[in-house]
């Protein structure tokens, strides 16, 4: 399905801009049966004071056509803009920086599905879950908690406490880049506190 959104986003257009074709099209006229030839049979030959012809039946075409339109607006709405899943699956450049120490970055590589799984980062790991753009990661000492949400499909950004510690984060997926320590605040930045 994911694959083919532009597909049926131009399939729904075009289907729509046809019908709108169809809608401005002339009706054809109403075979009744009377002809020139006998204008005796012709419905009200003798014209009477006051007479009013009868109204002509509106067309429902353009009901259809609106809810047409409508629909075909709707699932395109659906299908390309409401519906993106965000995909945190896969290799992240990490950064962070803790109150009042130094930027510090590394890569960090989730495992799962779209919505949980496992992270590593160096020798640290820990589980993640996604609901929406929303993001969250907790490393198994249960200390450390990263949360935040994507910005787009390969950025994230967000706040994080570790062992009472705040600060910051930001994350571009893909992005690689050598260890600069571990955001968990073991080692070096534990012996901070």
């Amino acid at each position: 399905m994911k694959k083919h959104k532009k597909l049926i986003a131009v399939f729904l257009t075009f289907a729509f801009l046809s019908l709108l074709q169809v809608s401005a099209m002339p009706l054809r006229a109403d075979q009744t049966g009377t002809s020139l030839e006998s204008p005796d049979k012709a419905p009200g030959f003798i014209e009477e004071e006051g007479y009013e012809p009868a109204s002509a039946k509106k067309s429902i075409m353009p009901v259809i056509l609106i809810g047409v339109g409508v629909a075909a607006v709707a699932a395109l709405l659906f299908l390309v803009v409401l519906k993106t899943k965000y995909d945190i699956t896969g290799t992240w450049k990490l950064t962070w920086q803790y109150q009042g120490d130094i930027q510090r970055s590394n890569d960090i590589t989730f495992t799962g599905d779209k919505k949980s799984g496992s992270f590593k980062i160096g020798t640290a790991s820990g589980t993640y879950t996604v609901d929406g753009k929303k993001a969250q990661w907790t490393y198994s000492s249960g200390q450390t908690v990263y949360t935040g949400e994507f910005t787009d499909k390969t950025h994230m950004s967000g706040t994080m406490t570790s062992y009472g510690t705040p600060g910051t984060w930001s994350a571009v997926k893909g992005g690689t880049t050598a260890a600069i320590g571990d955001p968990s605040l073991t080692g070096e930045a534990k012996s901070r506190k």
